[in-house]
């Protein structure tokens, strides 16, 4: 009798299920100052452990080591869930292993096509190489089309679908490294997304109180400074794109009727900056203001009436002054100086020193990414309005505040 007793009380112990097989469902890239980097996985266990904790897991990406910071329950997106099944893994910042490259060939940046990634959960590895397409990111709540024969990219704040008013239009113009056919590397590859998310689009405001604003990235098949037959200009040929991007800006307005045609914002770094330029020069006053990032218009192809008809738009130019790609006394200084005496009221000049980031405390990129000012809210002053020599600071790039205001998004929203 004692022995059946035992029998059945071994009988009732639960049955505890291991793991013993992970798959990995997705990864979420980030974009950053200077580069883009896996920073979550999604794994889909067979069966979910008792417990998760970081230490259990070891995470390689393109062949780095990278430190899980946290581990937890979630859905097959990445969101939190105590329910869920599956496991996400946050991942520490890492510049090294990014999954976008410099392409020398193709003179941009691509998605790397072999990407390997491996996770080690206790004693069971699970791995894939290709890179996947389909990844999570920030650019998951931009809508994607196509116009013109060129890829855009269109943000739409939800506050402004019901607000019954006219709302502004803020335009990005990428570089010479984000051309191609996936808007995302636009997005992404200058940090872009930036405008779309709450320290920026909190400058912008309805006829009606709303906060937010528009946001349409276009994406040039190669460069905006391709003058065709490998030529690339700088002002002194015309651009094959020029009239191409004006079409598909006018067919992105004419499709959202909730756009304030006055006042649409132009902008865009390098490559971006000269197509700034290009239009302001070509469609005047159709614009609101622009922003031209480290522009590469050079002044020598700026023509006096061409100047006499800048000097009448709103223009805040940024550069830095240790730019050695696009170097400031070419290309911003003389053309600001040349505006300036021209009698232009509302053209001004953003000259930081160098370029310093906020992902890493005291990294210094090259000086031609000043755009890193720009996606970090951090533009709050201009240069005098003078053709005396600049004097550059990091501080914000200048000590004048513009029309009173300290901050370039406030005072494109004025505009």
């Amino acid at each position: 009798m004692a022995a059946a007793c035992a029998m059945l009380a071994l009988a009732a112990q639960p049955v505890i299920c291991q793991t013993t097989s992970i798959d990995i469902q997705n990864y979420r890239i980030d974009a950053y100052e200077a580069s883009v980097s896996l920073n979550m996985i999604i794994l889909h266990p067979d069966v979910m452990p008792a417990s998760i904790q970081q230490g259990d897991f070891s995470v390689e990406t393109g062949g780095v080591k990278r430190s899980v910071e946290e581990a937890f329950r979630c859905d097959s997106k990445g969101t939190q869930d105590s329910n869920g099944g599956y496991i996400g893994l946050e991942l520490a910042y890492s510049r090294g292993g990014s999954p976008m490259a410099y392409n020398g060939r193709t003179n941009r940046n691509d998605w790397v096509q072999e990407y390997p990634v491996k996770v080690t959960y206790k004693d069971i590895s699970c791995t894939t190489d290709k890179f996947r397409t389909d990844f999570l990111s920030a650019c998951d709540n931009w809508t994607f089309s196509t116009s013109n024969g060129m890829s855009t990219a269109a943000y739409q704040p939800e506050s402004l679908k019901a607000d019954k008013a006219k709302n502004p239009l803020v335009i990005w113009l990428h570089g010479m490294g984000e051309g191609g056919t996936d808007a995302r590397i636009v997005l992404m590859g200058n940090e872009a997304v930036a405008l779309a998310q709450e320290p920026i689009q909190s400058h912008f405001t309805s006829r009606r109180g709303a906060n937010g604003a528009y946001v349409l990235a276009v994406q040039s098949p190669t460069m905006w400074m391709d003058a065709g037959n490998g030529r690339m200009t700088q002002g002194d040929a015309e651009s094959i794109y020029l009239e191409r991007l004006k079409a598909a800006i006018d067919e992105y307005v004419a499709y959202n009727p909730d756009v304030d045609r006055k006042r649409i914002y132009v902008g865009g770094c390098s490559n971006g900056g000269y197509m700034t330029m290009n239009l302001l020069i070509h469609y005047p006053g159709f614009f609101a203001a622009g922003y031209p990032v480290c522009q590469a218009y050079a002044d020598a192809n700026i023509s006096d009436a061409e100047i006499k008809s800048l000097a009448k738009e709103n223009i805040w130019f940024v550069q830095s002054f240790d730019d050695t790609t696009v170097r400031p006394a070419q290309f911003g200084i003389p053309t600001f100086k040349r505006l300036v005496q021209a009698g232009a009221k509302n053209v001004w000049s953003s000259m930081f020193e160098n370029v310093r980031g906020t992902d890493m405390p005291g990294a210094r990129y090259m000086g031609h990414f000043s755009w890193v000012y720009v996606f970090n809210d951090q533009v709050t002053g201009s240069q005098a309005q003078s053709v005396a020599d600049m004097i550059p600071t990091n501080n914000g790039g200048g000590t004048v505040s513009p029309q009173g205001f300290s901050n370039l998004f406030d005072w494109m929203n004025a505009q």
